[in-house]
């Protein structure tokens, strides 16, 4: 009788999910022969059986009632089980380097959290006093898991600076790059192509048509707009904009008619 795994919700979505083929190729497989591959499984301190890797072998399998083995793996905390998972997607899948330029640039943040962890774990042993041996592993800093990060993926320093600029600019595209929907360059090129931030604001038109009688530089910004950065907000703000400077053109001809009375008023009195 098949163990029951507890599903973590944030641990299952850090593994790529299969595509329609890749899942129905591997209902076949396990079918055919049976789940060969044992799921890999954290015990927590309160007795938890955590799924770590094997999601899609584990639905299949207890929806089809089939057996499978499963391996219990030590780990010291849940972000240590994050850092294990994207460690063991990132070498499993059929990514392409674009998507494997995402999954380190996932470990490296991930073991980053770590060190710091482990670092202010340490910290507060000693200032315990009850630290004990040092950790086998040493813990490492930034700039070396960086340097790690670099060697380990095989992937140039471009592409993984890339894709962590492409993250820091527009997390949508870069979550279409890790999905495989985009490409780096296609991502790239789309944020080249943005109409300008300034066209989407809800006051941009508006302060435009308030501020005409200091010859707003943006009047010809937008005069220079081109068909690549039209869109249905600009048409509804060019057009509020007209009304702004025709209710402006109406004060500043009031303006203009009180002004001219105030100099033949006080002009006159100069003079004489």
């Amino acid at each position: 009788m098949n163990p029951r795994l507890t599903i973590d919700s944030e641990f299952e979505s850090l593994i790529q999910p299969l595509t329609a083929q890749e899942l129905s190729l591997l209902t076949e497989q396990i079918l055919r022969d049976g789940c060969r591959e044992p799921l890999s499984v954290w015990k927590t301190e309160d007795d938890q059986r955590i799924l770590l890797d094997g999601h899609n072998r584990y639905k299949i399998c207890s929806e089809h009632k089939c057996d499978f083995q499963r391996i219990n793996i030590k780990l010291d905390s849940r972000e240590h089980a994050k850092l294990w998972i994207l460690e063991h997607q990132v070498g499993r899948r059929n990514l392409t380097d674009d998507q494997r330029a995402v999954m380190w640039n996932e470990i490296r943040k991930q073991r980053v959290v770590v060190s710091n962890a482990e670092k202010l774990e340490q910290a507060r042993a000693t200032k315990a006093g009850t630290s004990t041996e040092a950790k086998t592993t040493p813990i490492e800093p930034k700039l070396r898991i960086r340097e790690t990060i670099k060697k380990e993926s095989g992937l140039s320093e471009s592409k993984l600076r890339a894709i962590q600029g492409l993250e820091k600019t527009n997390l949508d595209l870069y979550k279409q790059v890790q999905s495989g929907a985009r490409t780096i360059r296609d991502a790239k090129k789309s944020l080249q192509k943005k109409p300008p931030s300034t066209f989407s604001g809800t006051e941009y038109f508006h302060s435009i048509g308030t501020k005409i009688a200091i010859r707003d530089p943006r009047l010809k910004e937008l005069l220079a707009i081109e068909s690549g950065q039209w869109t249905p907000h600009v048409e509804n703000g060019i057009r509020r904009l007209i009304e702004n400077l025709k209710e402006v053109s109406k004060q500043a001809d009031g303006y203009v008619q009180d002004f001219e009375k105030l100099l033949k008023r006080h002009g006159k009195k100069k003079a004489a």
